[in-house]
């Protein structure tokens, strides 16, 4: 990876084109508190589709987001994702304006009818961000400091990138781990393919869910990692293993039905006392 390559601690989102908020106002503040950014913005016209994967990957690797939306831009794309990214309470500094008819926007007048129409989605993001407790800012400064404040109290936490480097490390058979973030951290799981206990067919499986909170060290992935093997393990043990042609301890046994017939008054049918001056173990 080449050093301009590397994460950054900011993405700076939102609106682009011919605004110039990110080199006159967020990125001095940002150089001045020695935190690193990456800024998307290209020429009018420059952008393409293939750069949203890479646009996708930068925003995985940064702490934060800060997202301006301003009253010259319709900003439409911006606001879906601060919805998104509101609803699904990652980091984000957000500084949002509503657009106001008569605004030229790159050479179109914007009518009554298409300003309120775009503020609408300005007002719902808004109320989700009222009901998520994440504060909205009208001064790019403002918005700026705030998103400072935010990759400090968050410096020492886990990227899903170091998360994503750590489980392409380890190494179970020829099973692999994936990844998704999840509120205030990350869902870790193991896929594989297994015989099928059932059809006897290979089957590609997938392990249950893990969560990694975003405070934990590199050394908790993998302990968790090693936990989720651990588990796929036993179930794999469980689905095939037999008394009498019974999986008697399968993974899959419904619960419900386990407590009909423990409440039938049938419990003598599955739990049995050891004998006497001989130990048992689970």
């Amino acid at each position: 990876m080449k050093a301009n390559d590397e994460p950054k601690q900011v993405f700076l989102g939102g609106a682009c084109g011919l605004t110039t908020w990110r080199k006159d106002i967020a990125i001095p503040l940002f150089e001045a508190a020695a935190v690193s950014y990456h800024n998307p913005q290209m020429p009018l016209g420059a952008w393409k589709e293939d750069d949203q994967y890479d646009e996708m990957r930068r925003k995985d690797e940064c702490l934060v987001q800060l997202f301006v939306i301003n009253g010259d831009t319709r900003g439409v794309a911006s606001v879906a994702e601060v919805a998104y990214l509101i609803g699904a309470r990652k980091p984000v500094a957000i500084v949002m304006e509503d657009i106001k008819a008569g605004t030229d926007v790159y050479g179109r007048t914007i009518d009554q009818v298409e300003a309120d129409d775009l503020n609408r989605g300005r007002i719902f993001v808004r109320a989700m961000a009222e009901r998520h407790g994440v504060p909205i800012f009208t001064d790019i400064a403002e918005g700026t400091r705030h998103c400072i404040e935010l990759v400090k109290s968050l410096e020492n936490s886990l990227t899903i990138h170091q998360v994503k480097e750590t489980l392409a490390q380890i190494k179970y058979s020829s099973h692999t781990f994936e990844v998704d973030e999840a509120p205030g951290g990350f869902h870790i799981w193991i896929v594989g393919m297994e015989q099928d206990a059932y059809s006897g067919e290979p089957a590609l499986q997938k392990g249950r869910k893990w969560f990694v909170s975003q405070t934990c060290e590199i050394s908790d992935v993998v302990r968790t990692a090693f936990k989720a093997i651990s588990t796929w393990a036993e179930h794999e043990a469980r689905e095939n293993f037999k008394y009498k042609k019974v999986r008697v301890f399968s993974p899959h046994i419904d619960l419900d039905a386990l407590v009909d017939f423990k409440a039938s008054g049938k419990k003598n049918l599955i739990e049995e006392k050891p004998a006497k001056n001989q130990s048992c173990s689970v």
